[in-house]
């Protein structure tokens, strides 16, 4: 059939290899793996709750939101939001949807988007979970090895911040969203 050869040619092997020396890589690089570099971080979102014992599952791409927790109360909404490394002491997150080329252009989430925020810090391979829906945020580096040694410490507080007492009893109906 025409055009299934372009499905399974194999792909050049030059900017994959330059992955190999990740997060010392050349912007150029970076831009053109942004989509695998974003969705390494669900990933490691998704690894981190499953090793607090939170149970997710991620979403079609074009959703507000990348991924689903299932809690005892309800289902939760996850962003997702990677940063691929530091720049001045910070990992910086700019915290919006759309790109600059696509036709709607970049615009805010609305209050109905998600629920919890989850930030990734890749080239640490650490998650901080967060209520707070600030635009621009930042993770500085001073608070990577905290997130590292308790990486539920931040999903707890986002809970909480959120009003979601996780010792409640589980709803006996469908399961709703907190919100």
């Amino acid at each position: 059939m025409a055009g299934l050869e372009d499905v399974f040619r194999h792909p050049s092997t030059a900017r994959h290899a330059d992955l190999l020396q990740f997060p010392q890589i050349d912007t150029d690089t970076l831009r053109h793996h942004g989509k695998e570099f974003g969705r390494a971080g669900e990933l490691l979102v998704e690894s981190v709750l499953l090793s607090v014992g939170v149970q997710s599952v991620s979403v079609a791409e074009h959703s507000p939101f990348d991924c689903v927790v299932f809690l005892k109360q309800g289902v939760l909404r996850v962003q997702v939001k990677t940063a691929t490394r530091p720049r001045a002491g910070c990992f910086n997150f700019n915290v919006s949807r759309g790109y600059h080329r696509s036709p709607h252009g970049v615009r805010r989430y609305s209050e109905s988007d998600f629920d919890l925020l989850a930030l990734v810090c890749l080239s640490e391979n650490v998650v901080k979970f967060t209520a707070d829906r600030r635009r621009s945020q930042t993770i500085g580096i001073e608070e990577v090895e905290s997130l590292r040694r308790r990486p539920g410490l931040s999903f707890e507080a986002a809970l909480s911040d959120l009003g979601v007492d996780q010792m409640a009893p589980a709803s006996a109906g469908l399961m709703p969203f907190c919100y």
